[in-house]
């Protein structure tokens, strides 16, 4: 097949959640598929991936960031006025420096101004790029299907668009839902809008693909689509040029990298079990990597950590290379899993529990002991689950007393093996070949 993959993220210039993208590209691209990438243009994202197919496949496209208008009008009215010098009232003359501003308050204007172009993202100012790329390169090469991962939301207009251009079968991956997320806050007109786009984008789509079974379950009874369900999942080969060592042999080392969502990946009763350890605190090192660092808590949790000590014992750092990442977790003695301590998110699988079980260590689920996610990891012996700070106390304790009497010893978890990418990716081949073929029996009547 020849597959165009229309994304709105992809390495180098992307975060860690165009993981799922860039292995498929390869994928595709190994089991002998014909595989054109088409990306915005942008550096907006610290290099954490890598692409892992040729450069030449990849087609980054610039575009208009709608958001940096409203700072070009003001550096443009700004300069219309001459510059004024302070003068002091001594007799030198000497220019004052200034001091240094404080920093950048959004205005209600800029606000109200996002709330009424970022629609559906930020990303819309790349939807008219993307088509005119589209249509360019469909003058000398032509996919057989259209491959589409969101979020962000705009790559399924522009997905929508090319695929009636040329008229070919196209497919919608949810990494995430859009309108029905159970993270989705918007309300009144802009609901509405949300909610019209997507219905729109999804008219001429041939089937959709999503990531956990609850949101396939969904989709086949609110879109009337051919649903296929896949979950994310690791590359072995991330982890077997990584050796396992020990990044403390005196403490346990947990680490949790990623987004915190506000309070819905919330560390804090991982904070309040560390304060009931009391100085025994001391044997554990936390370590955090989030966009922001120490920045991304709010102050809930840092009145948490200053009550009980912890600034020496609670690292944080802003997101780093995803090899350089994998190295650490391959030597940590606990991966931390952060989950919304609510219903809503037993739909929800984050793609960094494959991750972690890739990875092969004791994962230590915090939040909703319920959904998906957390029979993934209790029925297949992959860690501990809790949102009680006493239970998570004991837990740190014992494992604590295992290392230091050399109990600790990770044993290979055969259950691991079915959660392999290309078990998945398997799925979406044979989907999509299948919608092609589909297509193809009904140009040959």
């Amino acid at each position: 097949m020849k597959i165009l993959i229309v994304s709105g993220y992809f390495p180098p210039n992307a975060p860690a959640s165009a993981s799922r993208v860039n292995k498929l590209s390869k994928y595709l691209e190994d089991n002998g598929h014909e595989v054109r990438v088409l990306a915005p243009g942008y550096e907006k994202f610290e290099q954490t991936l890598v692409p892992e197919i040729s450069e030449d496949k990849i087609h980054f496209v610039d575009f208009v960031d709608i958001n940096s208008i409203p700072e070009k009008v003001k550096s443009f009215l700004k300069s219309l006025w001459p510059k004024t010098k302070n003068i002091s009232s001594q007799g030198n003359k000497k220019e004052i420096l200034p001091q240094n501003p404080s920093p950048y308050k959004e205005s209600a204007i800029s606000k109200l101004y996002r709330r009424l172009t970022n629609v559906p993202d930020n990303l819309i100012g790349w939807y008219p790029s993307a088509v005119r790329a589209g249509r360019e390169m469909f003058q000398h090469w032509s996919p057989d299907i259209i491959f589409c991962t969101v979020p962000p939301f705009t790559p399924l207009l522009v997905a929508s668009r090319l695929a009636r251009i040329i008229d070919v079968p196209w497919v919608a991956d949810y990494r995430d839902l859009w309108s029905d997320h159970a993270y989705y806050s918007e309300t009144g007109p802009r609901r509405a809008v949300d909610r019209f786009l997507e219905g729109h984008a999804l008219k001429n789509c041939s089937g959709l693909i999503t990531v956990t079974n609850t949101w396939a379950e969904h989709l086949k009874k609110c879109r009337s689509k051919p649903v296929q369900f896949a979950m994310n999942g690791f590359d072995p080969h991330d982890f077997e040029v990584l050796e396992d060592g020990d990044f403390d042999p005196e403490k346990i080392t947990l680490i949790y990298a990623g987004l915190l969502y506000g309070r819905k990946r919330d560390p804090s009763a991982l904070f309040e079990a560390l304060g009931r350890l009391g100085k025994a605190a001391e044997n554990y090192k936390i370590l955090f990597f989030t966009p922001n660092g120490r920045e991304d808590l709010d102050d809930i949790q840092t009145e948490i950590i200053e009550k009980y000590n912890l600034d020496n014992i609670i690292e944080f750092s802003p997101y780093i290379l995803q090899k350089e990442l994998l190295k650490i977790q391959k030597t940590v003695d606990l991966l931390m899993l952060l989950r919304w301590d609510d219903p809503k998110e037993d739909g929800v699988i984050a793609g960094k529990l494959f991750e972690y079980i890739g990875c092969g260590k004791p994962i230590l689920s915090i939040g909703s002991t319920t959904g998906e996610a957390a029979d993934i990891i209790r029925d297949n012996d992959f860690g501990f689950l809790s949102n009680d700070p006493d239970e998570i106390a004991g837990y740190l304790r014992d494992a604590y007393d295992q290392k230091m009497t050399a109990k600790g010893k990770n044993l290979d978890n055969p259950n691991r093996e079915k959660f392999k990418r290309s078990i998945q990716f398997k799925k979406i081949e044979d989907f999509m070949a299948k919608l092609v073929q589909e297509k193809n029996d009904i140009i040959s009547k």
